[in-house]
């Protein structure tokens, strides 16, 4: 683990809300496969927001678990998708960055 953030993903966070667990992961420095993983929970619950997990949680409860609550309460259909595909860029770069 590096003491340091990952510049690029550091720099996609930003368009997180800050008590997101993602964005904390990130500016932590933490492992790759961490990013990864929370950034894959985030993607899925924020696609079906109305949904359930496999484990039977609400996709918005594991959202507002997640450092989501007050974001989902102010946020629009447009921000959330914003959101959703910076999620995308850092789960896609974390997953690379991990395997090298």
């Amino acid at each position: 683990m590096n003491s340091q953030p990952h510049p690029i993903l550091a720099e996609l966070a930003r368009q997180l809300p800050e008590s997101a667990h993602t964005y904390q992961y990130i500016l932590e420095a933490s492992g790759f496969e961490e990013i990864t993983a929370q950034a894959g929970k985030d993607i899925s619950c924020l696609e079906n927001l109305d949904g359930c997990l496999e484990d039977g949680q609400s996709a918005k409860t594991v959202l507002e678990e997640s450092g989501y609550q007050v974001w989902l309460e102010g946020s629009d259909p447009d921000e959330r998708l914003r959101v959703l595909g910076a999620l995308r860029l850092i789960a896609d770069l974390s997953e690379d960055l991990a395997e090298d």
